[in-house]
């Protein structure tokens, strides 16, 4: 039992202080507009406390984007998402959008700039000025930020009079009319992400997306077609489909993939890593624990084109640290699309098949593919009769990588799933369930792609839950 020594009260109290926590106190105080904009605190301003479960704060800000924090991307869209409710997203992210956060680090100093493919950076190159700017803010505003204050439990109200409490692992409880849970989800654990929020709402009867661990690396047979290659950077577009489904159905506009990305593959020693193996990964595991007959094939021919939709990003020094977008992904090619597009290729008759291929794609690529496909790689292309051809065009455009797994929350940027979006009121992302409860960030089912859209989704549904929260003090 506590004492009354032990008790601590505040009007809002935000239980992790990530990117989604940080934001979600500075919009519950009033410390922010619309559009991104500093605010004087008002005087009525709720009592807002800000409790994170390690001393060390930010870790997960510090580590993302390889130390340079990919703070948002100059273009986002609910399709740059995995959710269960697609509308409401769209809704949240107008409600802040990327220009307000664009204005929110810019106004304090912290200048960004646009790379390839949208992702923003700050200039500087480090995120601990992000972080800092972060920080800065919240005790500019007046927020007490307390760490290390582990939270072992939430209990709900018993009536609409009474408070949310949360219980420490000190044994002090916290108790507030309105609580912020913006826990994060389960990976990168050496972060401190325990998954805590996610228990929590699946203990106090949510309705929940298994979570999975998502934007990491993936695991392949050693002996599939990329075996001997670590080290091959080159661009794929992934599919993750039944296996039940020919590969010639792959093409087709009615066929829906499970997953589906366009962009730079990096071949690992156990398997593949980059930004089109991440942002399938979550996919991938998703259906791995399921048990679901899955395959995974790569088609390295359409983003080969000159002329194509990945032709700018062609002999750059570093490939896009993102995807194309999912209006720019291209489907598998037909066999009949292949055959035009392969017209000069076949014309070059008497020379080896790998030396007419590799003026589009890596030798040592051509290679293991043209050997998986049961081709000599040798072969002169006058050579190729009708069933090789065939054999070719599946190689090329739909090979089996031959999936194992994936290298879990140890490595993953971010946790797919959570509480339906669906269960939170559509403007302050309260529970449907538990008024006076609100989420956001990982806990919410709310999924991006690699390239700043989790970040803004932080930012954006942080935004939502503070303002939400604070309303019943104006």
């Amino acid at each position: 039992m506590n004492s009354d020594q032990d008790d601590h009260h505040c009007d809002i109290l935000v239980v992790g202080a990530g990117a989604a926590g940080l934001f979600a106190a500075l919009a519950a105080r009033g410390a922010i507009g619309a559009d991104g904009r500093r605010r004087n605190v008002p005087a009525n301003a709720p009592h807002v406390v800000l409790l994170n479960n390690e001393a060390r704060l930010g870790l997960k800000i510090l580590v993302s984007g390889g130390g340079r924090c990919n703070v948002s991307n100059g273009h986002v869209d609910e399709g740059d998402y995995e959710t269960d409710t697609p509308r409401v997203l769209k809704g949240l992210l107008r409600e802040f959008p990327v220009e307000s956060i664009r204005t929110f680090f810019e106004s304090r100093g912290c200048r960004l700039q646009q790379e390839a493919l949208g992702k923003l950076f700050p200039c500087s190159g480090k995120a601990r000025d992000v972080l800092q700017t972060l920080l800065a803010s919240v005790e500019d505003a007046g927020i007490p930020l307390i760490a290390p204050a582990q939270v072992d439990r939430l209990i709900p109200p018993a009536s609409e009079s009474l408070s949310w409490s949360a219980t420490l692992a000190d044994g002090s409880r916290w108790q507030a009319n309105r609580l912020i849970l913006a826990t994060g989800g389960k990976s990168l654990p050496k972060t401190g992400s325990r998954g805590f929020g996610l228990t929590q709402l699946a203990q106090l009867g949510h309705t929940m997306a298994p979570p999975v661990p998502a934007l990491t690396s993936m695991r392949l047979h050693p002996d599939g077609p990329l075996a001997g290659l670590a080290g091959l950077t080159v661009a794929a577009v992934l599919t993750l489909s039944p296996t039940r489904v020919e590969p010639e159905q792959l093409s087709g506009a009615r066929h829906r993939p499970l997953a589906r990305a366009a962009g730079s593959l990096l071949v690992t020693h156990k398997g593949a890593t980059g930004p089109v193996a991440f942002d399938v990964s979550g996919a991938c595991q998703r259906a791995l624990d399921g048990a679901d007959d899955v395959t995974l094939r790569a088609d390295f021919w359409s983003l080969s084109e000159s002329a194509g939709v990945w032709s700018e990003y062609r002999g750059q020094p570093k490939p896009p640290g993102a995807c194309l977008q999912p209006k720019l992904t291209p489907r598998p090619p037909t066999r009949e699309l292949f055959e035009a597009q392969a017209k000069d290729l076949f014309a070059q008759g008497d020379r080896n098949l790998a030396v007419a291929l590799s003026t589009r794609l890596p030798r040592a690529l051509v290679g293991g593919l043209v050997r998986a496909a049961g081709l000599d790689p040798d072969i002169k292309v006058k050579q190729i009769d009708t069933r090789g051809r065939r054999q070719l065009f599946l190689a090329l455009t739909q090979v089996d990588l031959r999936l194992q797994g994936t290298d879990g929350y140890e490595k993953a940027e971010v946790t797919a799933g959570g509480v339906l979006l669906a269960q939170l009121e559509r403007r302050t992302l309260e529970s449907r369930l538990l008024p006076g409860l609100h989420c956001c960030g990982e806990v919410v089912n709310v999924t991006g792609r690699l390239g700043g859209f989790n970040f803004q989704w932080a930012w954006s549904s942080g935004y939502a839950a503070g303002m939400g929260a604070a309303a019943q003090f104006a």
